[in-house]
């Protein structure tokens, strides 16, 4: 289930926002459960383009995921197919899927849709959204 939420009455969700992109400026953001699954590959596509982090809840430091994630062009041509860990899976075409999020961290994604700043989703381990924003569910 996503939700639709207001930056400016959930300061918790754009801590979370900000911190995985500091430039984001867009008053609202969609927030999910993690339920696995999420697909995470980067790349331009029609003038859009994800763009993910992954950023620790406690102290809002951040990974940023690699941008250039084609699924042809920069995974399956290296050989990259086909593999599966803990957390990731990639399929025969070079899909990258994240499987697992720990508690305590969120997956954001923002980037381009469009030609224009996309609205940021963020997801957040079950145990974690009633830490975020108890009134969702």
């Amino acid at each position: 289930m996503m939700n639709t939420i207001s930056l400016k009455t959930a300061p918790e969700v754009k801590r979370v926002v900000t911190a995985a992109f500091p430039s984001y400026k867009k008053h609202s953001a969609f927030l999910s459960v993690f339920n696995g699954g999420v697909g995470i590959n980067s790349f331009w596509d029609g003038g859009s383009r994800d763009e993910f982090a992954v950023v620790e809840l406690a102290t809002g430091h951040r990974k940023v995921l690699p941008t250039r994630t084609h699924p042809y062009f920069d995974v399956a041509v290296r050989g990259l197919t086909n593999t599966e860990t803990q957390d990731i899976e990639v399929d025969h075409v070079g899909n990258i899927t994240l499987k697992h999020l720990p508690e305590g961290f969120a997956l954001v994604s923002a980037g381009t849709f469009c030609g224009k700043p996309a609205t940021a989703h963020v997801w957040v381990n079950a145990a974690n959204m009633t830490k975020l924003l108890p009134e969702v569910r």
